[in-house]
Formats: structure tokens, sequence, C-alpha cells
């Protein structure tokens, strides 16, 4: 969390230092997020998947028009999605298949947490529009960067006859890589100031996983290691499509 408040102190302060000047514009929009491709795929034999569900996106956007139809773009893009868990706990209870046999009664010791894709992003880029009479019409592609905050799907298996437990879970909980947005939007005059903003949108970016499964030994002060059994890298594809509403603010 961060390195996400440092670029957004950052980014605002850069802004609200200008804020004073004409052609300032901001604006604020929430709505749906559809994964797309292997980030949706719920295939637990797919080690790209990203078993990613219906989520939720929501942009703080500033505009500087260089021109009647140019303006440079500064976006806060936050997005979530959550978790399929029947496919992330198949996939990971398979993991365990290979080097455990256990009974359906036992089973029942297997305990799963799968949270949501959660990232922030700050992006930077141009809006191109066509100005009517009552409404306008942009264009906009914007890139940056972008802080994933992992999900933690972590599999336990915790006999309570046995003097050892399973773990299998990520060893990382966040990371940076760069993103980019491209998009349209609709934008209607309710008031002088203010507009009604619909909004279309494409999301990419990637995300790096780093998992351990490991059995340890109960009842030690340090949860030692009892056997290490592997660890493996996984990268994912972020993509969603966004659809989203909001108002938008004129500063003259």
């Amino acid at each position: 969390m961060k390195y996400l408040s440092v670029l957004s102190l950052l980014l605002f302060v850069g802004l609200s230092a200008s804020a004073q000047t004409e052609n300032w514009s901001f604006s604020l929009s929430m709505g749906g997020a559809w994964p797309l491709s292997t980030f949706k795929d719920n295939n637990p034999d797919n080690t790209k998947a990203g078993h990613a569900r219906q989520g939720f996106n929501m942009t703080l956007e500033s505009n500087y028009a260089l021109q009647d139809n140019l303006a440079l773009t500064g976006m806060l893009n936050f997005g979530n999605n959550p978790v399929n868990r029947d496919g992330v706990g198949t996939r990971l209870e398979n993991m365990f298949n290979e080097n455990y046999s256990i009974t359906p009664t036992e089973r029942d010791n297997l305990k799963l947490n799968a949270n949501s894709w959660l990232w922030g992003s700050i992006l930077t880029g141009l809006r191109y529009s066509i100005n009517f009479n009552t409404f306008s019409w942009d264009f906009q592609a914007l890139g940056g960067v972008n802080v994933n905050f992992l999900p933690n799907q972590q599999l336990i298996y915790d006999n309570p006859n046995n003097d050892w437990y399973y773990i299998n879970q990520a060893t990382n909980r966040n990371n940076l890589a760069f993103a980019w947005k491209a998009g349209t939007a609709l934008r209607f005059a309710v008031s002088p100031r203010t507009n009604l903003q619909l909004g279309l949108s494409y999301f990419q970016s990637s995300a790096k996983i780093s998992r351990e499964e490991k059995e340890v030994e109960k009842g030690t002060i340090t949860n030692s290691t009892r056997t290490f059994i592997g660890k493996e890298d996984n990268c994912y594809t972020l993509s969603t499509l966004n659809a989203t509403i909001g108002f938008v603010y004129y500063l003259e």
C-alpha cells in the first residue's frame, strides 16, 4: 500500500499546484470490471489461469485541456476481482494430492483461503474529444505503473491426529508492473460546470505470484519446516473490460 500512497501523493501534489489555473477538470467514475482471456480462465490445469470473476473498477481522473479537442490526463485506477473458489481450490488440492493420499473423511481437514485480486495504478496519457452541441465523445490512451496486492490463495491440511500440517501459500504479497488502459466515454452536460460521464475501457497489466509448499512440524516455537516440498513462480495477465458511470467537474 505504501507504493500506491506515495505515487498518489506525488500525482495530486503536482496537480494541486496548478489547480488554480483554467482548463482543469476532475472526475470520479465507478462500475463493473469483467475479466477477459486467461484472467477469467477457471481451468485448474492452466497455471496462467487467474480464476477471476466479475469485479469492481473505480477511477479518479484529472484533465488539463491543451486545446479544444486534446487534453493531458492523469488517472488513479483501482480494480478488484473476486476469484472462483472452485477453480483455485481444485488446483491447490491437485498439488496436494501429488504428494499425499488421504481418505474422504480426512479431506474435511483441508481448509482453503481464496482472497480477491486487488490493484491500484497511476496512469498518464492523452484524451482526444469530438465535441457536439450537448455532449462530447472522448477517446483515451494511458500508461503507467500498477501496484498489485496479490491474493493469498492458501491451502492448509491440518489433521489433529498428525504432528505436522501442510501449507501451500504465496510468499510475496505485492509487486509492481507496467499497466495500460484505453477507452472511450460520452460526456453529457448537466450544468455549466458538471458533466455526466459514461465510459467503456480496457485495462491490462501483469502480476507474478511465488508459491511454496511445505510440511511444518507442530508444537515448535518457530514453526520450523519439517519437509520443504517445492516452490513455483506463476505469471498472470490481468485484463478487464470496464463499464463505468460518473461525473466530471470543471474548475473554470
